[in-house]
C-alpha cells in the first residue's frame, strides 16, 4: 500500500510539474487581432476577408511543433505569462483581385512576459500581381506567410525584428 501511495504521489508531482512547464512555455495571442485605426483596410476587407482571425490561426498552426501558442478571447492584459500583442497596422488591398494590383499587409507586435517587453516585431508581406481569384484569396496567402514569419520569430524572439519583405529594407 505504501508503494502505491508513493507511485501516486510521484505521478501527481510529475503531472503538476509538466503542466507548469507547458504553461510557462506557452504564448498567448488574441483569437482576433485588431486593425489599427489607421490601417487603411477597407470595410469590404474587414467584413469579408477574415484576416484578423486567419492570422492568429496560421501563427498557431505554423508554430505547433516549436512553440505552444494559445489563442484567447480574454483581454490579453489579464493573461499571466508570455503574451504576444499584435495589431494589423497597414492593409493595401483594393478590390478586384489581381486586376487591381498587388496587395500587402503589415503587422506589428510586442511579446511581453508578465508585463515586461521581451521582444518586438514588424512583418510586411505583399503579393505579386497574378491571376489570384480575388482580394480575400490574396490576403489569405499573405496571412499565411506572416503567420509563418511570426511563428519562426517566436522560437527566438528579439527586439525590433523586421520580417518578411521588411528584412532587406
Amino acid at each position: 500500500m505504501r508503494m502505491l501511495n508513493l507511485v501516486i504521489l510521484i505521478v501527481t508531482i510529475s503531472l503538476i510539474t509538466m503542466g507548469s512547464f507547458a504553461l510557462a512555455d506557452s504564448i498567448t495571442i488574441a483569437k482576433s487581432i485588431p486593425f489599427s485605426e489607421f490601417s487603411g483596410a477597407t470595410e469590404s476587407v474587414i467584413n469579408k476577408c477574415k484576416f484578423e482571425t486567419r492570422l492568429p490561426a496560421y501563427i498557431k498552426s505554423a508554430a505547433k511543433k516549436k512553440v505552444d501558442v494559445v489563442l484567447s478571447t480574454k483581454l490579453l492584459e489579464e493573461v499571466v505569462g508570455k503574451v504576444l500583442f499584435l495589431e494589423i497596422t497597414n492593409v493595401h488591398a483594393a478590390g478586384g483581385g489581381g486586376y487591381s494590383g498587388s496587395k500587402s499587409a503589415t503587422v506589428s507586435g510586442e511579446l511581453k512576459e508578465d508585463g515586461e517587453v521581451i521582444g518586438s516585431v514588424t512583418v510586411r508581406r505583399r503579393t505579386l500581381i497574378g491571376m489570384m481569384p480575388g482580394t480575400c484569396s490574396m490576403l489569405k496567402r499573405i496571412a499565411k506567410k506572416i503567420g509563418s514569419d511570426i511563428a519562426g520569430w517566436l522560437v527566438e524572439p528579439t527586439k525590433d525584428a523586421r520580417l518578411g519583405d521588411l528584412k532587406d529594407e
